[in-house]
């Protein structure tokens, strides 16, 4: 007697905050998509404890579909946190980071299945265009990508988002990580394993507000750098070995004027001198404050998340983030299923 192949399992991974009228778009399209692959799924709604009917809506959809699976936050513990507990949540052969903002089309994840299917570990969608946000927001992003890319240590794919499909064992390699100043973009590529990416088009948001504020993207894009680079502590040391460089010319230049020619005044140089001095060191202090202050935060070892209530989870499941919480760490290479 032939034993059926089992099919495999596939985690769909959505963050989600105040998205009361997303998440029914959410429902149906994901419904749509998974109908016509040969996988069987289960998705992972991660609210980052919303303030609407997010959680109400999200309750339903568990009701009435026993494959949805709804976990809350007790606080905001932001998108890096939500996507981590999907990870360590997850139960798949493969894992895809959906946002519940259908901003990123679930119509590309048969795609995303045939890289898998391919032999890649790790398959990432890369923006071409970013429609329905404003100029000042994709200048912005371009911006912080190429500045990423150019500093970090690991090749880093610029516009590459965390629309993503990680394998079982990249699921389980990330897992490892217990890092509190998390970007994940980053830990996916730096892991190494076979890797490539899917161009499209981000669609415009239909409803709802963006949780991607300005100063929300400036912390993002210095939380990334100083993941994966201490090159911006070595520019400093640079530009420490550049002023002292044009000091010794300055002063060399006085000192000539002064016994070969008439001497130069020098009130106005000395203050734009002591200001240029006073911003770099004040830079560079800055600078390495947010190494210190990461350093700081690390030692501390404080969870990544704390959970209030979670649907369609057995009791034996642990969702918190404690120590007895995290399962099993599988090696590296090993390809094995949840």
């Amino acid at each position: 007697m032939e034993i059926a192949e089992r099919r495999k399992l596939v985690t769909v991974i959505m963050p989600a905050r105040n998205e009361e009228r997303n998440l029914p778009r959410a429902y149906d399209e994901v419904t749509e998509v998974m109908a016509g692959v040969p996988y069987d799924y289960e998705v992972l709604v991660i609210d980052n404890d919303s303030s609407d009917s997010t959680g109400s809506i999200a309750a339903d959809l568990c009701r009435r579909d026993p494959r949805w699976r709804y976990v809350k936050f007790s606080r905001n513990f932001n998108v890096d946190a939500s996507i981590s507990a999907g990870l360590r949540l997850a139960r798949g052969d493969a894992a895809i980071v959906l946002f519940s903002d259908l901003q990123d089309p679930p119509s590309l994840m048969p795609k995303f299945f045939a890289h898998w299917e391919a032999g890649y570990d790790v398959v990432y969608g890369v923006l071409r265009d970013r429609q329905g946000d404003p100029w000042w927001k994709s200048l912005g992003a371009k911006a912080a990508y190429r500045l990423v890319h150019a500093l970090a240590d690991v090749e880093i794919t610029p516009n590459a988002t965390d629309f993503r499909l990680l394998s079982r064992r990249a699921i389980d390699a990330l897992n490892q990580f217990e890092e509190r100043n998390r970007y994940l973009r980053g830990f996916a590529h730096w892991i190494g394993f076979r890797s490539c990416g899917v161009p499209y088009d981000r669609r415009p948001r239909v409803a709802g507000e963006s949780k991607a504020p300005l100063l929300y993207l400036v912390g993002f894009a210095v939380t990334a750098i100083t993941c994966f680079s201490t090159r911006p502590l070595q520019i400093f040391s640079v530009a420490g070995a550049g002023a002292l460089v044009a000091t010794v010319l300055l002063a060399s230049i006085y000192i000539g004027s002064y016994f070969f020619a008439y001497p130069m005044p020098g009130l106005t140089t000395v203050y734009v001198l002591l200001l240029a001095n006073l911003a770099v060191l004040l830079l560079g202090f800055g600078t390495l404050g947010e190494y210190v202050g990461r350093t700081y935060v690390e030692t501390k070892r404080r969870p990544m998340w704390i959970v209030d209530h979670t649907i369609n989870f057995d009791a034996a499941e642990e969702v918190d983030d404690r120590p007895a919480a995290r399962p099993r760490q599988l090696p590296i290479g090993s390809n094995q299923a949840a």
